[in-house]
Protein backbone atom coordinates (compact mmCIF):
# COMPACT_ATOMS: atom_id res chain seq x y z
CA UNK A 1 0.00 0.00 0.00
CA UNK A 2 1.42 3.58 -1.16
CA UNK A 3 1.31 6.00 2.16
CA UNK A 4 1.19 9.64 1.62
CA UNK A 5 2.33 12.57 3.31
CA UNK A 6 0.58 15.77 3.02
CA UNK A 7 2.23 19.05 3.82
CA UNK A 8 -0.45 21.10 5.14
CA UNK A 9 0.65 24.41 7.52
CA UNK A 10 3.03 25.00 9.58
CA UNK A 11 5.13 23.33 12.44
CA UNK A 12 5.05 19.77 13.87
CA UNK A 13 6.47 20.25 17.36
CA UNK A 14 9.77 21.95 17.96
CA UNK A 15 10.89 23.42 15.00
CA UNK A 16 13.85 24.26 13.36
CA UNK A 17 15.19 27.19 13.05
CA UNK A 18 14.37 29.65 9.71
CA UNK A 19 13.30 32.25 8.06
CA UNK A 20 11.58 31.22 5.05
CA UNK A 21 8.02 31.06 4.97
CA UNK A 22 6.76 27.43 5.70
CA UNK A 23 7.88 24.29 6.81
CA UNK A 24 7.17 20.32 7.48
CA UNK A 25 8.86 17.30 8.20
CA UNK A 26 8.33 15.68 5.04
CA UNK A 27 9.67 11.94 5.88
CA UNK A 28 11.42 10.17 8.85
CA UNK A 29 13.71 7.08 8.53
CA UNK A 30 12.49 4.25 10.84
CA UNK A 31 14.55 2.57 14.06
CA UNK A 32 18.21 3.56 13.49
CA UNK A 33 18.23 5.04 10.15
CA UNK A 34 19.00 8.32 9.17
CA UNK A 35 18.35 10.85 6.10
CA UNK A 36 20.98 12.75 4.57
CA UNK A 37 22.12 14.17 1.30
CA UNK A 38 18.72 14.98 -0.68
CA UNK A 39 18.36 16.05 -3.72
CA UNK A 40 14.90 17.08 -5.51
CA UNK A 41 14.10 17.46 -9.14
CA UNK A 42 11.00 18.54 -11.43
CA UNK A 43 10.08 15.47 -13.76
CA UNK A 44 8.66 16.29 -17.91
CA UNK A 45 5.46 15.27 -16.25
CA UNK A 46 5.25 17.87 -13.53
CA UNK A 47 5.86 15.64 -11.07
CA UNK A 48 8.43 16.02 -8.17
CA UNK A 49 11.67 13.42 -7.39
CA UNK A 50 13.76 13.59 -4.54
CA UNK A 51 16.51 10.99 -3.73
CA UNK A 52 18.84 11.00 -0.22
CA UNK A 53 21.11 8.53 1.39
CA UNK A 54 19.97 6.06 3.99
CA UNK A 55 22.47 4.90 6.55
CA UNK A 56 22.52 4.58 10.49
CA UNK A 57 25.74 6.86 10.61
CA UNK A 58 27.22 9.74 8.33
CA UNK A 59 29.68 7.83 7.41
CA UNK A 60 31.55 4.27 8.80
CA UNK A 61 33.27 1.11 7.95
CA UNK A 62 30.50 -1.19 8.58
CA UNK A 63 27.32 1.32 7.76
CA UNK A 64 26.82 0.53 4.32
CA UNK A 65 23.93 3.58 3.03
CA UNK A 66 21.43 3.08 0.26
CA UNK A 67 19.85 5.47 -1.85
CA UNK A 68 15.90 5.98 -1.24
CA UNK A 69 13.85 7.35 -3.78
CA UNK A 70 10.03 9.39 -3.71
CA UNK A 71 7.78 11.07 -6.06
CA UNK A 72 5.53 14.37 -4.92
CA UNK A 73 2.82 16.05 -7.01
CA UNK A 74 3.08 18.88 -8.65
CA UNK A 75 2.61 21.21 -6.32
CA UNK A 76 4.74 19.17 -3.50
CA UNK A 77 2.12 19.29 -1.04
CA UNK A 78 1.61 15.50 -1.26
CA UNK A 79 4.17 12.36 -1.64
CA UNK A 80 4.09 8.92 -1.97
CA UNK A 81 6.35 6.57 -0.18
CA UNK A 82 6.97 2.81 -0.38
CA UNK A 83 9.67 2.42 1.66
CA UNK A 84 11.44 2.54 -1.67
CA UNK A 85 14.85 1.76 -2.78
CA UNK A 86 16.23 3.75 -6.01
CA UNK A 87 18.04 0.80 -7.32
CA UNK A 88 15.36 -2.13 -9.47
CA UNK A 89 18.21 -4.36 -7.93
CA UNK A 90 19.96 -3.33 -4.51
CA UNK A 91 22.04 -6.17 -4.51
CA UNK A 92 24.29 -5.00 -7.26
CA UNK A 93 25.71 -2.17 -5.05
CA UNK A 94 26.02 -4.67 -1.47
CA UNK A 95 28.40 -3.47 1.06
CA UNK A 96 29.26 -0.67 -0.58
CA UNK A 97 28.33 3.00 0.88
CA UNK A 98 26.44 4.81 -1.77
CA UNK A 99 26.81 8.34 -0.82
CA UNK A 100 25.96 11.89 -2.17
CA UNK A 101 23.20 11.11 -4.13
CA UNK A 102 22.41 13.49 -7.19
CA UNK A 103 19.83 13.66 -10.05
CA UNK A 104 19.66 15.43 -13.18
CA UNK A 105 17.44 15.37 -16.11
CA UNK A 106 18.38 14.69 -19.70
CA UNK A 107 15.91 16.16 -22.56
CA UNK A 108 14.02 12.75 -23.33
CA UNK A 109 13.15 13.37 -19.92
CA UNK A 110 15.44 10.37 -18.77
CA UNK A 111 16.91 11.27 -15.11
CA UNK A 112 20.55 10.25 -14.14
CA UNK A 113 21.62 9.36 -10.86
CA UNK A 114 25.14 9.73 -9.42
CA UNK A 115 26.87 8.68 -6.20
CA UNK A 116 30.07 7.99 -5.11
CA UNK A 117 31.26 5.13 -2.91
CA UNK A 118 34.54 5.97 -0.92
CA UNK A 119 37.94 4.99 -2.22
CA UNK A 120 35.86 3.57 -5.29
CA UNK A 121 34.48 5.89 -7.38
CA UNK A 122 31.82 7.89 -8.86
CA UNK A 123 28.63 5.36 -10.65
CA UNK A 124 25.80 6.40 -12.35
CA UNK A 125 22.17 4.96 -12.82
CA UNK A 126 19.14 5.76 -15.00
CA UNK A 127 15.56 6.32 -14.83
CA UNK A 128 13.03 6.95 -17.39
CA UNK A 129 9.35 8.11 -17.29
CA UNK A 130 6.95 4.68 -16.02
CA UNK A 131 9.62 3.88 -14.00
CA UNK A 132 9.59 3.01 -10.36
CA UNK A 133 13.58 2.50 -10.10
CA UNK A 134 17.05 2.89 -11.51
CA UNK A 135 19.12 0.72 -13.67
CA UNK A 136 22.30 -1.18 -12.41
CA UNK A 137 24.93 1.37 -11.96
CA UNK A 138 27.75 1.86 -13.89
CA UNK A 139 31.02 2.89 -12.98
CA UNK A 140 32.27 6.19 -14.74
CA UNK A 141 35.44 5.35 -15.85
CA UNK A 142 37.38 8.93 -16.73
CA UNK A 143 41.34 8.75 -18.58
CA UNK A 144 43.23 11.20 -17.30
CA UNK A 145 42.48 12.13 -14.17
CA UNK A 146 44.79 10.71 -11.49
CA UNK A 147 44.72 10.96 -7.70
CA UNK A 148 42.39 9.37 -5.42
CA UNK A 149 38.80 7.52 -6.26
CA UNK A 150 36.86 9.75 -7.82
CA UNK A 151 33.12 11.79 -5.78
CA UNK A 152 30.72 14.25 -6.22
CA UNK A 153 28.35 16.74 -5.27
CA UNK A 154 26.75 18.36 -8.16
CA UNK A 155 24.17 16.94 -10.89
CA UNK A 156 24.30 15.75 -14.19
CA UNK A 157 23.57 19.36 -16.26
CA UNK A 158 22.36 18.30 -19.59
CA UNK A 159 23.72 21.24 -21.82
CA UNK A 160 21.25 23.18 -24.18
CA UNK A 161 21.40 21.60 -27.70
CA UNK A 162 23.06 24.51 -29.35
CA UNK A 163 25.52 25.08 -32.16
CA UNK A 164 25.50 21.74 -33.55
CA UNK A 165 26.19 19.81 -30.54
CA UNK A 166 23.57 17.32 -29.32
CA UNK A 167 22.81 15.53 -26.31
CA UNK A 168 25.96 16.52 -24.36
CA UNK A 169 25.97 16.96 -20.68
CA UNK A 170 28.64 17.92 -18.08
CA UNK A 171 29.77 15.39 -15.13
CA UNK A 172 30.86 17.57 -11.89
CA UNK A 173 33.35 15.71 -10.15
CA UNK A 174 36.55 16.11 -7.48
CA UNK A 175 39.10 14.13 -6.00
CA UNK A 176 42.65 14.79 -4.34
CA UNK A 177 43.98 16.37 -6.85
CA UNK A 178 41.01 18.98 -7.65
CA UNK A 179 37.84 20.16 -8.91
CA UNK A 180 37.01 18.94 -12.61
CA UNK A 181 33.90 18.61 -14.79
CA UNK A 182 33.50 15.56 -17.23
CA UNK A 183 32.35 16.51 -20.95
CA UNK A 184 30.38 13.44 -22.05
CA UNK A 185 27.39 12.95 -24.74
CA UNK A 186 23.86 11.31 -23.46
CA UNK A 187 23.12 7.65 -25.04
CA UNK A 188 19.37 7.44 -24.28
CA UNK A 189 19.67 3.99 -25.96
CA UNK A 190 22.93 2.40 -25.93
CA UNK A 191 24.70 0.18 -22.80
CA UNK A 192 27.03 3.17 -21.95
CA UNK A 193 24.44 5.90 -21.73
CA UNK A 194 27.53 8.12 -20.38
CA UNK A 195 30.41 8.02 -23.56
CA UNK A 196 33.17 10.09 -21.52
CA UNK A 197 34.78 12.48 -24.01
CA UNK A 198 37.51 14.39 -21.93
CA UNK A 199 37.79 16.36 -18.63
CA UNK A 200 39.38 18.99 -17.32
CA UNK A 201 40.42 20.89 -13.88
CA UNK A 202 37.81 23.22 -12.53
CA UNK A 203 40.62 24.44 -9.21
CA UNK A 204 43.77 21.83 -8.76
CA UNK A 205 44.56 21.48 -5.27
CA UNK A 206 47.98 23.11 -4.70
CA UNK A 207 51.17 23.51 -1.63
CA UNK A 208 50.96 27.55 -1.22
CA UNK A 209 53.54 27.32 1.77
CA UNK A 210 53.58 27.95 5.28
CA UNK A 211 51.94 24.42 5.62
CA UNK A 212 48.26 25.64 3.45
CA UNK A 213 47.41 23.64 0.71
CA UNK A 214 44.87 25.37 -1.73
CA UNK A 215 41.61 22.71 -1.76
CA UNK A 216 38.85 22.43 -4.47
CA UNK A 217 36.04 20.47 -4.14
CA UNK A 218 32.26 19.74 -4.58
CA UNK A 219 31.82 21.45 -8.14
CA UNK A 220 27.81 21.85 -9.01
CA UNK A 221 27.00 23.63 -12.36
CA UNK A 222 23.66 25.28 -13.63
CA UNK A 223 23.43 26.87 -17.69
CA UNK A 224 22.35 30.22 -18.22
CA UNK A 225 21.54 30.79 -21.60
CA UNK A 226 24.61 29.99 -23.65
CA UNK A 227 26.67 29.70 -20.61
CA UNK A 228 28.10 27.55 -17.79
CA UNK A 229 27.55 28.89 -14.28
CA UNK A 230 29.81 26.66 -11.88
CA UNK A 231 30.46 27.20 -7.65
CA UNK A 232 33.53 25.55 -6.07
CA UNK A 233 33.65 24.46 -2.33
CA UNK A 234 37.40 26.22 -1.54
CA UNK A 235 39.25 25.58 1.38
CA UNK A 236 42.44 26.11 2.72
CA UNK A 237 43.70 22.81 5.02
CA UNK A 238 47.12 22.75 7.31
CA UNK A 239 47.73 19.32 8.60
CA UNK A 240 43.98 18.31 10.12
CA UNK A 241 42.56 21.55 10.30
CA UNK A 242 40.00 23.03 7.72
CA UNK A 243 39.68 26.37 7.18
CA UNK A 244 36.61 27.34 4.61
CA UNK A 245 37.79 29.83 2.26
CA UNK A 246 35.39 32.18 -0.17
CA UNK A 247 33.31 30.03 -2.90
CA UNK A 248 34.86 29.92 -6.08
CA UNK A 249 32.67 30.44 -8.45
CA UNK A 250 33.17 30.59 -12.67
CA UNK A 251 31.69 30.82 -16.05
CA UNK A 252 32.35 29.50 -19.27
CA UNK A 253 30.84 29.02 -23.10
CA UNK A 254 30.85 25.20 -23.44
CA UNK A 255 30.05 25.08 -27.25
CA UNK A 256 33.59 27.28 -28.00
CA UNK A 257 35.58 25.61 -24.84
CA UNK A 258 39.17 24.78 -25.45
CA UNK A 259 40.65 24.41 -21.86
CA UNK A 260 42.47 27.52 -22.43
CA UNK A 261 42.41 29.83 -18.76
CA UNK A 262 40.92 32.35 -20.63
CA UNK A 263 38.06 30.34 -21.53
CA UNK A 264 36.60 30.64 -17.92
CA UNK A 265 35.66 33.82 -16.30
CA UNK A 266 36.21 33.27 -12.36
CA UNK A 267 35.63 35.54 -9.24
CA UNK A 268 35.84 34.39 -5.18
CA UNK A 269 32.47 35.68 -3.63
CA UNK A 270 33.08 36.36 0.06
CA UNK A 271 30.38 33.47 1.21
CA UNK A 272 32.07 30.47 3.13
CA UNK A 273 30.08 27.36 1.23
CA UNK A 274 30.06 24.52 1.86
CA UNK A 275 28.01 21.49 0.52
CA UNK A 276 26.16 23.92 -1.69
CA UNK A 277 23.21 23.60 -4.29
CA UNK A 278 22.62 25.71 -7.77
CA UNK A 279 18.54 26.11 -9.01
CA UNK A 280 18.24 27.85 -11.98
CA UNK A 281 14.85 29.98 -11.68
CA UNK A 282 12.44 30.68 -14.81
CA UNK A 283 13.74 33.86 -14.80
CA UNK A 284 17.24 32.78 -15.46
CA UNK A 285 18.36 33.98 -11.58
CA UNK A 286 20.14 31.34 -9.18
CA UNK A 287 19.23 30.81 -6.15
CA UNK A 288 22.39 29.58 -4.16
CA UNK A 289 21.94 27.48 -0.82
CA UNK A 290 25.12 26.18 1.13
CA UNK A 291 25.92 25.18 4.81
CA UNK A 292 27.59 28.88 6.01
CA UNK A 293 30.88 27.85 7.38
CA UNK A 294 30.92 31.51 8.75
CA UNK A 295 28.08 30.31 11.25
CA UNK A 296 28.33 28.34 13.79
CA UNK A 297 27.35 24.31 13.04
CA UNK A 298 27.34 25.26 9.55
CA UNK A 299 23.37 25.91 9.16
CA UNK A 300 21.72 26.19 5.51
CA UNK A 301 21.67 29.53 3.96
CA UNK A 302 20.33 30.98 0.25
CA UNK A 303 20.94 34.07 -1.61
CA UNK A 304 19.22 34.31 -5.39
CA UNK A 305 21.48 35.61 -7.30
CA UNK A 306 19.73 38.22 -9.65
CA UNK A 307 22.52 38.18 -12.08
CA UNK A 308 24.62 35.07 -12.07
CA UNK A 309 26.24 35.85 -15.03
CA UNK A 310 27.41 38.93 -13.63
CA UNK A 311 29.67 39.64 -10.37
CA UNK A 312 27.68 37.56 -7.76
CA UNK A 313 26.90 39.19 -4.33
CA UNK A 314 27.68 38.15 -1.01
CA UNK A 315 24.29 38.67 0.51
CA UNK A 316 21.96 39.21 1.41
CA UNK A 317 21.90 35.50 3.15
CA UNK A 318 18.53 34.38 4.24
CA UNK A 319 18.31 31.22 7.06
CA UNK A 320 16.82 28.45 5.58
CA UNK A 321 17.25 25.33 8.14
CA UNK A 322 19.18 24.98 11.05
CA UNK A 323 18.97 21.98 12.70
CA UNK A 324 20.64 22.80 15.42
CA UNK A 325 22.65 19.42 16.21
CA UNK A 326 25.96 20.14 17.61
CA UNK A 327 28.53 18.02 15.30
CA UNK A 328 27.85 20.48 12.27
CA UNK A 329 26.01 17.37 10.92
CA UNK A 330 23.59 19.55 7.90
CA UNK A 331 23.25 21.33 5.01
CA UNK A 332 23.94 19.66 1.62
CA UNK A 333 20.54 20.97 0.53
CA UNK A 334 18.43 20.90 -2.80
CA UNK A 335 15.85 23.34 -4.07
CA UNK A 336 13.31 22.70 -7.07
CA UNK A 337 11.13 25.55 -8.02
CA UNK A 338 7.27 25.44 -8.10
CA UNK A 339 4.20 26.97 -9.67
CA UNK A 340 3.27 28.68 -12.64
CA UNK A 341 3.66 32.26 -11.91
CA UNK A 342 -0.36 33.27 -11.60
CA UNK A 343 -1.83 34.98 -8.37
CA UNK A 344 -3.38 31.49 -7.37
CA UNK A 345 -0.05 29.58 -8.28
CA UNK A 346 2.79 31.88 -7.41
CA UNK A 347 6.66 30.25 -8.34
CA UNK A 348 7.95 29.41 -5.08
CA UNK A 349 10.89 27.31 -4.00
CA UNK A 350 11.46 24.21 -2.27
CA UNK A 351 14.48 23.06 -0.21
CA UNK A 352 15.33 19.77 1.34
CA UNK A 353 17.86 19.41 4.30
CA UNK A 354 17.82 17.00 7.05
CA UNK A 355 18.15 16.56 10.58
CA UNK A 356 20.33 13.82 11.48
CA UNK A 357 19.87 14.08 15.89
CA UNK A 358 19.60 10.80 17.13
CA UNK A 359 16.05 9.81 18.14
CA UNK A 360 14.46 10.45 21.71
CA UNK A 361 11.43 11.31 23.34
CA UNK A 362 12.86 15.02 24.60
CA UNK A 363 14.07 17.75 22.71
CA UNK A 364 18.26 18.43 23.50
CA UNK A 365 21.00 19.43 21.73
CA UNK A 366 21.77 16.25 20.45
CA UNK A 367 18.27 14.34 20.80
CA UNK A 368 14.93 15.04 18.85
CA UNK A 369 12.00 13.00 18.07
CA UNK A 370 12.45 14.53 15.26
CA UNK A 371 15.95 12.94 14.28
CA UNK A 372 16.39 11.27 10.88
CA UNK A 373 14.17 12.67 8.95
CA UNK A 374 14.07 14.37 5.74
CA UNK A 375 12.48 18.34 5.92
CA UNK A 376 10.79 20.89 3.28
CA UNK A 377 11.02 24.61 3.51
CA UNK A 378 8.62 26.29 1.17
CA UNK A 379 10.23 30.31 0.07
CA UNK A 380 9.65 33.06 -2.17
CA UNK A 381 11.68 35.15 -4.48
CA UNK A 382 10.59 37.83 -2.00
CA UNK A 383 12.04 36.45 0.80
CA UNK A 384 15.77 36.77 -0.04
Amino acid sequence: MIAAVVLAGLGLGAAPAMAVSQFQKLYQEPDAYEARFPDILKLDDGRLMAVWHRGTEHVSATSFGTVQVSFGTKSGSTWSWVTHQALAHPATMANKDMRDPKIGKMHDGSVVLTFFVPSDGVYYSVWKPGWNNFTDPVKLVVPGITGSALAEHGSVLALDDQNGQVNQVLIPVYNSTGAWFVRATWQPVSTVRLLVADAFQLGANTPIGNGFTENYTEPSFVQIQGTVVAAVRHAQNMGSTSNQAPVLVLRWNPYTFTGAASDYTTQFVNVLASSHNLLKTHDDKVLFTFGDKAVALRPTYGILVDQPLGTWPAGPKVLIYNSGIANGDQANPSSVEVGSGTAADPYAFFTLAYNAKAKSTTEGNNQSPNGGSLWIMRSLASEY
